[in-house]
């Protein structure tokens, strides 16, 4: 094994039985600084090239052929013929410090697993990408005997823009704007902090794509090349083979970011021919009907596959056709959802194309990797339309539940926040209009404006994977902006496959999950209610004796005995003993006691319970 220095060996040294890369032991905790900013650093990683030879031959490794060819010549073998899974059986998981514009391409590739930094939850990360000179000037479209000027110029206009927008984030920070809101003043240069764990096939996809679109200059091009370095030293020749094949491409104009978000969205480009497939009438109808969301958002449906009768379909795959009826498959798809039976309800499909800000799609929708999406050529364009806020929507932030909103903001406080954001949001568009006079390049131009900026996502993904979207997006904790977004998409769905939405409302949205903490409350309450009955039972059997004629007096009585006349919601006393409840200040007992978060999602269950 190789010997690690102390410092760079967090959770010591122990003896495994794991394939051990010697490449990879080299390369964990040690910390790659980039381009002068930012980080990388490999934190843990899984398997080898031994690995993938021994995933390939189910464990008996190259000698099980006769002529125990070069582990070289086997792995490049494997690729020409297109086995590809053993690679997978390599995992490598890094940390990253970058730009918000760096983690636009990173974090949202669907193949990988990613946690991030939040700046909904956290103060945002004081620190960005400083732009020297000579990049400034690579970037630039022309360059003739003025590019050293304008380079400047252009240097100058967003490092001064950056700090007008650290100020005005934390004035919005001072008058305690909630944090989802502030931090949307801060351009796309912005640090961010994030896990990233992906396995050898997916990355080696990811670099060639990459590669293709990426400019030398570009500050995640760095990163990538950096992680495609480890990753050929924790499986050089597993690389080797994955990534030496012929590339090509062609050279594209691409049009600025503002002339592919800014106006509506687009008309199918073909006309309406018939089909063999599947046909929903209800989705038809609102397929590329655009729907208008927040100020400048919109929504629409293009494409959908298979119906409500398909996942019943797949359920029952050993049936022939015509062996069931219409009710025999919604009592189907009823069950399957209330049992949590998913693969089948992955046998529909549905698209949508959003307008939307930044930090609503990619920036949050993308956390759903098990739904696919793509922007414009692999990028995320930033047109000149920003998201404006409605006056209500101006809250301070919820010191309970951290990551929202809390109550309305007085009304002086108000109008500071609202000065400052128009006045954040309208100096980015004049900077990024200015650094696009200037010759910059839509990179440059984008990197004044933040992600309170419109952009475009296409998205789709199958009715279960939608369902998980729902069940987040669709939840009052979750961000105005998205759930606005989501209701929408739940529109969709309803339209697609009534009968799977149906019983997704039953048993999911409109269903109530409890938790072991609040069952025993619940068992406490009726403990407690049902004592002091089964006590007057008693003594009511004692005074009349047990004759039938008493059966209904006793019936009377136990009917009466309502639940409800034994369980109060606002009562603090009832939620003890589980944690529910915590001191209003910690470091004052004196100022009493008031349910948490926990306690206050069980209070809206008993009194939806109660009827309330």
């Amino acid at each position: 094994m190789v010997e690690r220095d102390e410092e760079r060996a967090p959770y010591g040294i122990s003896l495994t039985k794991r394939l051990v890369s010697d490449g990879g032991e080299n390369e964990l905790f040690r910390s790659y600084g980039i381009d002068g900013h930012g980080s990388l650093e490999l934190v843990d990683y899984m398997g080898g090239d031994e690995m993938v030879e021994r995933v390939a031959t189910a464990g008996h490794g190259r000698e099980i052929f006769l002529e125990n060819p070069e582990s070289h010549d086997f792995l490049h073998n494997l690729v020409a013929s297109g086995i590809s899974e053993p690679f997978t059986s390599v995992q490598l998981k890094f940390s990253f410090q970058s730009p918000i514009d760096t983690a636009l391409t990173f974090v949202y590739f669907p193949e990988i697993s990613v946690n991030e930094y939040s700046g909904r939850y956290s103060l945002m990360l004081d620190s960005a990408l400083p732009l020297n000179h000579m990049r400034v000037a690579s970037m630039l479209r022309s360059r003739n005997h003025t590019w050293y000027e304008r380079a400047s110029e252009i240097e100058s206009l967003l490092g001064e823009s950056r700090r007008r927008a650290v100020g005005a984030y934390k004035e919005l920070i001072d008058v305690d704007l909630a944090r989802e809101l502030a931090r949307s003043v801060l351009g796309i240069d912005n640090d961010t902090r994030y896990f990233w764990k992906v396995n050898l096939l997916s990355l080696a996809n990811f670099v060639r794509e990459q590669r293709k679109r990426l400019p030398s200059e570009n500050h995640a091009r760095s990163y990538l090349e950096q992680v495609a370095c480890i990753a050929g030293k924790v499986a050089p020749l597993s690389w080797s083979a994955l990534m030496e094949q012929p590339l090509k491409g062609i050279s594209l104009t691409m049009p600025s970011d503002d002339e592919i978000v800014d106006g509506p969205l687009c008309s199918p480009s073909w006309e309406a021919k018939s089909t063999r497939r599947i046909s929903v009438t209800t989705m038809e109808d609102i397929l590329f009907v655009s729907r208008e969301v927040l100020d400048h958002g919109m929504i629409q449906a293009v494409d959908y596959m298979g119906d409500d009768n398909s996942l019943a379909e797949a359920a029952r795959t050993s049936y022939g056709v015509g062996t069931v009826t219409l009710q025999d498959n919604i009592n189907l798809i009823m069950s399957l959802t209330r049992d949590d039976h998913t693969t089948p309800i992955e046998m529909s499909q549905n698209a949508v194309e959003m307008k939307t800000p930044v930090f609503v799609d990619p920036r949050q929708a993308g956390r759903h990797r098990t739904l696919k999406n793509h922007g414009f050529m692999g990028i995320t364009p930033i047109g000149s339309e920003f998201y404006f806020p409605g006056d209500r929507e101006f809250k301070y932030q919820d010191r309970l539940n951290r990551q929202g909103r809390g109550r309305d903001m007085d009304d002086e406080d108000r109008s500071v926040a609202i000065d400052n954001l128009r006045s954040a949001f309208e100096d980015e568009l004049k900077t990024a209009m200015r650094v696009r006079e200037l010759g910059a390049s839509e990179e440059l131009v984008r990197m004044a404006k933040g992600v309170d900026f419109y952009t475009r996502r296409w998205r789709t993904g199958d009715t279960h994977n939608w369902r998980h979207f729902l069940m987040l997006r669709l939840d009052p904790h979750a961000q105005m902006e998205i759930r606005a977004y989501a209701e929408h998409i739940a529109d969709f769905q309803r339209a697609h496959t009534p009968v799977a939405y149906e019983a997704f409302e039953t048993y999911t949205l409109k269903g109530m999950r409890i938790s072991s903490k609040e069952i025993k409350l619940l068992q406490g309450f009726f403990d407690r209610g049902l004592d002091p009955l089964a006590e007057r039972v008693v003594q009511v059997l004692k005074s009349y004796g047990l004759g039938e004629e008493n059966i209904d007096h006793v019936n009377k009585l136990i009917e009466s005995h309502k639940v409800g006349s034994f369980i109060h919601p606002d009562d603090l006393g009832d939620f003890k003993g589980v944690g529910f409840v915590i001191p209003v200040d910690r470091n004052d007992p004196s100022k009493g006691k008031k349910l948490g978060r926990e306690g206050q999602g069980f209070q809206r269950k008993l009194k939806r319970l109660l009827g309330e």
